[in-house]
């Protein structure tokens, strides 16, 4: 099963080898073992309503790029490019370190030994639903039915850190951890924000 190969916004790249220049000295990068390690992948975002209704991920909305950092030291950190307003527009949100760059790293040559991924060649994406207090890398296949989702550290409503879903049951999870976030929300406390994800 290997990644697709998808190429970052230049704006989006170049800002990431801006940040990654700028790292302390005797911290030299290092050149990734394989594309799958250095690969830049879209972030998304998707809201409540869509989950409960049971529309999926059709509207999730592509908010950001992340791309992956090693140096020689055996640092990891993922570095999040943040897309404005603007379709060209792309600012320096914020890089991750320590347990999260990790489980991203180790997670990568895992892909290749599960069978149930064999078939089909796989864009890698990251899906965060904030409510839901979903972070989960995202496998999308070419038709959303069978992508494949394993979620991150630390987990809630029922999933499990590094365990494969399928799409239908990853989204049969959600939408229940939807709908009891929301009938435990009292009427009127939410913002519509709330529901529409970032």
């Amino acid at each position: 099963m290997p990644i697709k190969e998808v190429y970052a916004p230049l704006k989006s790249a170049e800002l990431f080898k801006d940040w990654a220049s700028k790292q302390k000295k005797g911290r030299p990068r290092k050149r990734p073992h394989s594309f799958e390690e250095s690969v830049p992948h879209k972030v998304f975002h998707a809201g409540l309503n869509d989950i409960i209704s049971g529309k999926g991920l059709e509207n999730a909305q592509l908010v950001a790029w992340r791309h992956f950092h090693a140096d020689a030291k055996g640092n990891h950190a993922l570095v999040e490019i943040k897309i404005g307003e603007k379709e060209d527009e792309h600012v320096l949100q914020e890089a991750h370190f320590g347990p999260m760059a990790h489980d991203h790293k180790s997670l990568l040559p895992k892909l290749k030994e599960l069978e149930k991924l064999k078939d089909e060649d796989f864009e890698l994406a990251y899906l965060r639903i904030f409510a839901l207090r979903i972070n989960t890398i995202w496998l999308r296949a070419d038709q959303r039915d069978n992508d494949f989702f394993i979620p991150i550290a630390p987990c809630f409503n029922g999933f499990v850190a590094g365990q494969l879903y399928s799409s239908p049951d990853f989204l049969k999870l959600a939408q229940g951890a939807a709908q009891r976030f929301f009938q435990n929300t009292q009427a009127g406390s939410l913002e519509d924000d709330d529901f529409k994800g970032g």
